[in-house]
């Protein structure tokens, strides 16, 4: 019998991996809820509203106390957004993990406008979703939805230079020429707001490099783990309240 190989010629297509901490900071309006004082770590993943939390550990025997904290369960992960074509590579909390899960994917996540998500993005995801919404796609989607409520479409901005610039920015080795034209264009239009030199992406706590990054089965035994918890949690709750 002849066996036929199958064969393309095509080469596969090429996505970046980009780091949200490293998004240019001065290119992007300002969050809305300032930065995280408490556990700043936060702001450069997205960490929704986990903290380091205190209490006590109690002994069985004497019940003796003494002081004790909680480091929330965060994970390394990528994830591909389809209006930029690139992978984002962040720190996440599996409570974040799930609910991205349960969204749909990373963009649905950080498009979703009520006020308890803008809130839960921090600063990292905040710098993300503007990205996101300056692409012609979700531009484009935005315009639909307008339109669904009877209100008046956008004219759809060309942003593709500034897109390339952050994506370029946030991934290892030097700019490029297109992006390197692109930061001139925007000093040169803003030179009054650059006397203090250009600052991007601060760094601190956000280094992911040699942080194995959680895989697809290590993902769904850890989600599965969670809702066993918060099942035990939720019957728990149910019988202290009877027993009061």
């Amino acid at each position: 019998s002849s066996f036929t190989r199958l064969f393309s010629t095509t080469s596969p297509q090429l996505t970046k991996t980009i780091k949200p901490h490293r998004l240019p900071d001065r290119l992007i309006p300002p969050y809305p809820y300032g930065e995280r004082q408490i556990y700043k770590q936060s702001n450069r993943g997205l960490y929704g509203a986990a903290r380091i939390r205190f209490g006590n550990r109690v002994a069985e025997k004497y019940g003796n106390k003494c002081r004790r904290f909680w480091r929330p369960n965060v994970h390394v992960k990528s994830f591909y957004v389809p209006s930029l074509d690139a992978n984002i590579k962040t720190r996440l909390t599996l409570r974040v993990l799930k609910t991205i899960r349960r969204e749909g994917g990373l963009q649905e996540y950080l498009l979703k406008s009520k006020p308890a998500r803008l809130k839960e993005l921090g600063p990292g995801g905040w710098n993300l979703r503007w990205l996101v919404m300056q692409t012609r796609g979700v531009q484009e989607q935005f315009n639909k939805e307008r339109a669904a409520l009877g209100l008046p479409t956008r004219p759809i901005e060309d942003r593709d230079d500034v897109i390339q610039y952050a994506l370029d920015f946030a991934t290892p080795g030097p700019l490029s020429i297109r992006s390197q034209k692109t930061l001139a264009e925007i000093k040169t239009a803003s030179a009054s707001a650059w006397q203090d030199g250009f600052v991007l992406g601060n760094e601190d706590l956000a280094s992911l490099e040699g942080i194995e990054e959680l895989s697809d089965e290590e993902e769904a035994q850890l989600l599965k783990d969670l809702d066993l918890a918060e099942a035990a949690q939720a019957s728990q709750t149910s019988k202290s309240t009877l027993t009061v």
